[in-house]
């Protein structure tokens, strides 16, 4: 894929980020299950032990390394202006669908006695970060300790 043109690599950051921002909720954690997903197995664009790298790269430095992975996984696809809007493509829909959706439920959700709908969001978000470290376990856990927890 590094000899693909740099704007056909930055459409493909474009496409791929955009998707997971609408899919980006459950925190950090979750969030890096998704990126290894996507961005190791699905899309094969980066093998296991770069990914790995970026990741403990990323808890190095100041911010939320979820963030630092983004950047840091998309610039290793796109160069940094893939890294930059890929930043923007993730968090662009996530806002516009809870600043709507905070628009539209402001007026009619009575927060005492919240529609049943609602109950299953915290519980999807744990499932992702289960996931998320359950997929690092595997991978980085020799000893079987992780797993066995």
């Amino acid at each position: 894929r590094d000899f693909e043109p740099l704007m056909d690599r930055v459409k493909d950051v474009i496409k791929v980020y955009w998707s997971l921002g609408f899919i980006a909720f459950g925190g950090p954690t979750a969030h890096i299950g998704i990126f290894q997903d996507h961005l190791v197995r699905f899309h094969h664009w980066l093998k296991e032990d770069l990914f790995l790298e970026l990741f403990a790269l990323g808890q190095g430095l100041p911010g939320p390394t979820s963030t630092q992975l983004l950047i840091s996984t998309a610039a290793t696809h796109g160069g940094v202006l893939g890294g930059s809007i890929a930043f923007l493509m993730w968090s662009l829909p996530g806002f516009i669908v809870l600043t709507t959706a905070s628009l539209f439920l402001y007026g009619i959700i009575d927060p005492s006695n919240p529609p049943i709908w609602l109950l299953g969001v915290p519980p999807a978000a744990v499932a992702l970060i289960f996931k998320a470290f359950y997929g690092f376990a595997q991978k980085l856990d020799t000893l079987g300790v992780a797993l066995a927890m």
